[in-house]
């Protein structure tokens, strides 16, 4: 244990390489190992069979790896402190990838409880009611679905003709959809693909991350994918900006990161010419149908380095839509005395690119229906009102009102969790260590009303998807994120939407909130806010694909300009608060 300390009471020096371990709370580690084991009971292996030895051995084996590259990175801590904080970090992320592996294994093994009311309703893995059976309800039975569709007539932040009038006329766009968007993916090289194959193989592990290579890959895949450019109305540029950074360790990512996409995209000029200039063209829509992938916190500045045509351009899928301009940035840091928590160096463009639903899990959804914090809607309550007749859980059975897990990084998060700490309401959970097991992080998302989304180092988080999923509504404080599909829907009906200036005013509206009512919302959408292990219809990589063709349709970055008069779209405010 070091003795350093930088002026700030940061302690600096070896003992930040226990980070780690000291992190981990008292019994985490046997509550990791009860995960193993109860996956393993529930796949039927009898206590001392071979199999089940074989199952606790490899948990034991890969406690072993984390615990001895732990103890290796250690013993290296005398090259200096970025070696130590690289070590921190990479145990930490194999700590919480066991940890969440044997969550995943659990879950998958566990069946889907039954529910009263939906049989017969067409239903997806997780046990909600699929977007197919909601159109079919309100086409054949006139049952409208409810979703809180944005207000059409707005076009304050650049988002008119995105989305919809009515539920109908959505679901309509949906079943066009495949034939209207035809992706042709241009190839990886073979450099490429070792890079990102071995990359792939390195002990990485975020949620939020996982989304860039989920949404590559099914873009290339039908029904959205075709082999003839002639016929495609997009084209996707296959970066990987987050495989990039990780491909680079230990040197530089974001280096890396801005100089291989630069070098993909030359390079698919120079050798793929005749259809990079297609994509480009005006009958392709002048440059507007080419997209890119960025579920890293660099965002569209992965593409910094790459032509304006490129940059100005092209449709960016992005997690951290961060629409921050510089003038913005550089005013709060006057009025803050030098601190800057925004930045507008991932300058995300409402007007051109598309917010990405930023968390990638294939069993938090239906652990959430599992333990019954969020009970799916049936064809029986399409067109009804939710609030006096749903069996879902109600308010007096959630006894937190307000919680937070994640860490404390960013001077803005440490500034509103010592106000808020300073409050000492027993009836909130805000808790920033930035360790906790997966059925803890679970059993208080189950139990908590509101969940606090709070900007960090940037605007996004896996976080805000995964409370959505549990039923517990989302208190969001990140000014100038672009909400994922708020092109489509009003956020103000299932989330509280405060002002990063104006945080102390929480409380009040708390008090003032509906929860039920944005409970009950949040079930109405949820089926958008959720991936598949192979795209849904409606699900959210179907409804990111529908955003993007909106946006390839319109094509305002390239000169098309908004809605003429008599022309409808959708609009409305965006911006989680708009500063």
């Amino acid at each position: 244990r070091g003795a350093g300390d930088d002026g700030k009471g940061t302690r600096m020096g070896p003992r930040s390489a226990h980070a780690p371990l000291a992190m981990a709370p008292r019994g985490y580690w046997k509550r990791v190992f009860a995960d193993f084991r109860e996956a393993a009971a529930r796949m039927g292996l009898p206590r001392g069979s071979t199999e089940r030895r074989s199952w606790s051995e490899c948990a034991k084996l890969t406690a072993c790896v984390v615990l001895g590259t732990y103890a290796a990175l250690t013993a290296l801590g005398t090259v200096g402190e970025n070696t130590m904080t690289d070590a921190t970090r990479l145990l930490n992320t194999m700590n919480a990838k066991m940890a969440w592996d044997a969550a995943a294994v659990r879950s998958r093994l566990t069946p889907l409880p039954a529910l009263d009311g939906v049989d017969g309703d067409e239903r997806d893995e997780y046990g909600h009611l699929t977007l197919a059976a909601q159109c079919s309800a309100l086409e054949t039975g006139g049952r409208d679905p409810g979703w809180p569709l944005r207000d059409p007539h707005d076009d304050a932040d650049g988002g008119a003709g995105l989305g919809f009038e009515s539920a109908e006329a959505l679901c309509d766009a949906m079943r066009r959809l495949p034939n209207e968007l035809r992706v042709y993916a241009f190839p990886l090289s073979a450099a490429e693909q070792r890079r990102y194959a071995l990359a792939e193989l390195a002990p990485t592990f975020n949620r939020g991350y996982d989304v860039e290579g989920h949404i590559v890959h099914f873009m290339g895949e039908p029904p959205f994918f075709t082999a003839d450019p002639n016929e495609a109305t997009a084209f996707l540029v296959p970066a990987r900006p987050y495989l990039e950074r990780v491909a680079a360790y230990p040197e530089s990512g974001r280096d890396a990161m801005t100089k291989n996409v630069k070098a993909m995209v030359d390079r698919l000029a120079a050798e793929e010419a005749a259809t990079w200039r297609l994509s480009g063209s005006r009958e392709k829509g002048g440059g507007c149908a080419r997209v890119m992938v960025s579920a890293h916190d660099t965002g569209t500045f992965a593409a910094n380095d790459t032509d304006k045509e490129v940059r100005d351009k092209a449709v960016f899928i992005a997690s951290n839509a961060d629409s921050t301009t510089q003038r913005e940035a550089d005013a709060l840091k006057e009025k803050t005395d030098g601190e800057a928590w925004r930045s507008a160096q991932a300058r995300f463009v409402m007007s051109k690119d598309v917010s990405a639903v930023c968390s990638l899990s294939f069993h938090i959804p239906k652990d959430a229906v599992t333990q019954r914090a969020m009970v799916p809607m049936s064809v029986g309550d399409v067109g009804d009102e939710l609030s006096a007749s749903t069996p879902s859980r109600a308010e007096d059975r959630r006894e937190v009102t307000l919680s937070f897990r994640g860490n404390n990084r960013g001077s803005f998060r440490e500034k509103i969790f010592k106000h808020f700490r300073s409050l000492n309401r027993a009836d909130w959970d805000l808790e920033s260590d930035g360790q906790v097991t997966p059925s803890e992080y679970e059993q208080l998302l189950g139990n908590s009303k509101f969940c606090l989304h709070v900007r960090g180092t940037r605007v996004q988080s896996p976080r805000l998807i995964e409370v959505m999923v549990f039923g517990c509504v989302p208190v969001i404080i990140a000014d100038g994120y672009e909400l994922p599909l708020a092109w489509l829907l009003d956020w103000s009906k299932f989330s509280i939407l405060v002002k990063e200036d104006e945080y102390e005013r929480l409380p009040e509206l708390l008090d003032e909130a509906n929860w039920l009512e944005m409970h009950d919302n949040l079930r109405r959408v949820v089926g958008f806010f959720v991936y598949h292990r192979v795209p849904v219809f409606g699900d959210a990589f179907y409804t990111t694909m529908l955003g993007v063709w909106r946006q390839i349709k319109r094509g305002r970055a390239c000169g098309l300009g908004p809605p003429k008069g008599g022309e409808k779209g959708i609009t409305g405010v965006t911006h989680a608060v708009r500063s």
